[in-house]
């Protein structure tokens, strides 16, 4: 499968930053937060208005059980718009479990300060 060019933007930029992003937590909870900001373009194209998803994201105060109850929902909002992302939520998953497997590391300020860092960076690799 030939990558995106979203995806392949993503992992230039990571690898160029790589030093920030040394553990799995780190990456899975940026791509996460690219993830929300591609939803959150979805929303304000459609609605032209304050995205509603913003309001799921508890204020960015986030931990590791609040972004593993996002990833679904994200996934779900984008399929009720009809739009997917399949190799950035391929890229996400893996991620995902790569944290997993290795067990997260992230305090919950971290996982806040990556996820925005995504949210913030999103639109850069569309």
């Amino acid at each position: 499968m030939k990558v995106s060019k979203s995806v392949e933007k993503i992992e230039d930029f990571l690898k160029k930053y790589e030093s920030a992003f040394d553990i799995p937590d780190k990456k899975a909870t940026f791509l996460l937060g690219v993830l929300t900001k591609f939803l959150l373009d979805v929303q304000f194209a459609t609605r032209k208005s304050t995205p509603p998803f913003r309001s799921k994201l508890y204020g960015l105060r986030l931990d590791e059980s609040k972004l593993k109850r996002l990833f679904p929902e994200i996934v779900e909002k984008l399929e009720e718009y009809d739009v997917s992302y399949p190799q950035l939520q391929e890229y996400v998953s893996k991620t995902l479990i790569e944290a997993e497997s290795i067990g997260w590391r992230l305090s919950k300020d971290e996982i806040s300060y990556y996820f925005a860092l995504g949210l913030n960076f999103g639109g850069a690799f569309k």
